[in-house]
């Protein structure tokens, strides 16, 4: 999570997955990663910073799924209602993990 504070376009952690489950052996973790509404993707990152946005990058890592969207964004309220889906229960909603930065 230091990684992640050290970046300051990075607002908030939202984490889901199954290990936040009842499952007995949880196998996953899905990140989306919120960055700051008013942030460029074109501009040019340093390594550090290029580590915790590049889904391939993260995912070798840390075995986590990553979305990367911006804050107050269409793309982070569809994020956030994908992520709260319960599977095989149709309109059914689960909390998912907020970390402020």
């Amino acid at each position: 999570m230091g990684e992640v504070k050290a970046c300051a376009f990075v607002e908030a952690v939202l984490v889901d997955g199954s290990f936040a489950t009842s499952k007995p052996d949880p196998n996953d973790i899905d990140i989306v990663l919120v960055v700051v509404a008013n942030y460029d993707f074109s501009t040019d990152l340093p390594l550090a910073a290029y580590n915790l946005l590049a889904q391939h990058r993260v995912q070798r890592r840390f075995g986590f799924d990553i979305v990367v969207v911006k804050s107050d964004s269409e793309n982070l309220n569809q994020a956030v209602a994908f992520f709260q889906q319960v599977k095989q229960q149709p309109g059914v909603k689960k909390g998912i993990l907020r970390i402020k930065l």
